[in-house]
């Protein structure tokens, strides 16, 4: 009696990813690793030693408000710079704003970098002759190295110059500061020329309208010398009193307002008061050199394992059976299996 035997294999599974597949080709090509982390060593370090050292110019400033206006609108509408207040207010806000006017920027970009200097503050920035730097290039310039901050809490405003050369960044800084609170001020004063104008001409209205009531007034009391308490005379008299009474309100109103433009305008109030000025030694601006090692480190390892995974490396490789050679099976047992 014959037995038919039939070779029969085991499944292959299918392959997975194990743990060690991971670090063994970094292991396994550890020399190439550590090029890569040398390489990026080499550009962290040369990102932290070739630039020139910075110097931060910063200044702390507070807002000088209108204290009339912000007694009558008060708190956070004050410090948010609220439209009821009406007008030009020096708010921490206004005040962030107007240090980055671009008249503001453009004139001290071209004022001169020493006392008695010949170049310009934008040139020695930009390292560049005035000849070659355009309109644009000054507005760009002095916003790389100008940086503002505003503490909501407590409303005060810090701003900074940061550049290599410390004399020039802070020559650069009291330029902002001074050229900035010059421009509060004569923005201050052209409102309050246009509000004196103004005022000029309600007094002059409220003029005429009190000059009209007691022209009724000195002409009633000619016609009417004696009039009965109840009669139509008194109640025109009446009638003549609280017009002479609202229009002699309307005229001191209107004159306290023109007296008040005017003191506005010959004023000089300034926009911000300093709290903490330059210091006598600049801060040196910290270079973050662990944190762009470690980052370099983390790129070399990105880049020896993008490497490798292009060289197939981390290519998965198939588990093994317990039972990997071939064993003779009858025929009738396959079958019936």
């Amino acid at each position: 009696m014959k037995t038919d035997v039939t070779l029969a294999r085991l499944p292959v599974p299918e392959p997975e990813v194990q743990l060690d597949a991971l670090y063994t080709p970094f292991v396994r090509r550890w020399r190439f690793v550590l090029l890569c982390i040398l390489g990026a060593w080499a550009g962290g370090l040369a990102l932290i030693l070739v630039p020139k050292r910075q110097y931060k110019a910063e200044l702390v400033v507070a807002a000088v408000p209108n204290a009339k206006n912000a007694s009558l609108a008060g708190g956070l509408s004050n410090l948010l710079g609220n439209a009821s207040l009406g007008g030009v207010q020096s708010t921490p806000f206004f005040i962030t704003r107007l240090l980055m006017l671009r008249a503001v920027l453009r004139e001290v970009a071209l004022s001169p970098a020493a006392d008695s200097a010949k170049e310009t503050i934008i040139e020695r920035l930009l390292e560049k002759p005035r000849a070659s730097i355009g309109p644009e290039d000054l507005d760009l310039g002095m916003r790389e190295v100008l940086t503002t901050d505003v503490d909501k809490q407590t409303g005060l405003v810090t701003f900074a110059v940061t550049h290599p050369d410390s004399a020039l960044a802070r020559r650069t800084a009291q330029r902002i500061l001074d050229v900035a609170s010059r421009t509060f001020v004569e923005v201050l004063r052209s409102q309050a020329s246009d509000e004196r104008e103004a005022g000029q001409t309600q007094v002059d209205s409220t003029r005429r309208q009190l000059r009209a009531v007691e022209a009724r007034l000195q002409s009633f009391q000619t016609s009417h010398r004696v009039y009965a308490p109840y009669s139509p005379a008194a109640v025109e008299r009446q009638r003549i009193d609280r017009d002479l009474v609202a229009a002699q309100a309307a005229y001191s109103d209107a004159v306290t307002d023109r007296q008040s433009a005017i003191a506005r305008e010959l004023s000089e109030l300034p926009a911000v008061v300093v709290v903490d000025p330059i210091p006598p030694e600049l801060t040196k601006v910290r270079r973050h050199g662990v944190l762009k090692l470690l980052l370099a480190t983390i790129l070399g390892l990105l880049a020896a394992g993008l490497v490798m995974a292009a060289k197939g490396d981390f290519r998965l490789q198939p588990i093994r059976p317990a039972i990997a050679e071939p064993r003779l099976v009858p025929a009738g047992v396959a079958a019936g299996s």
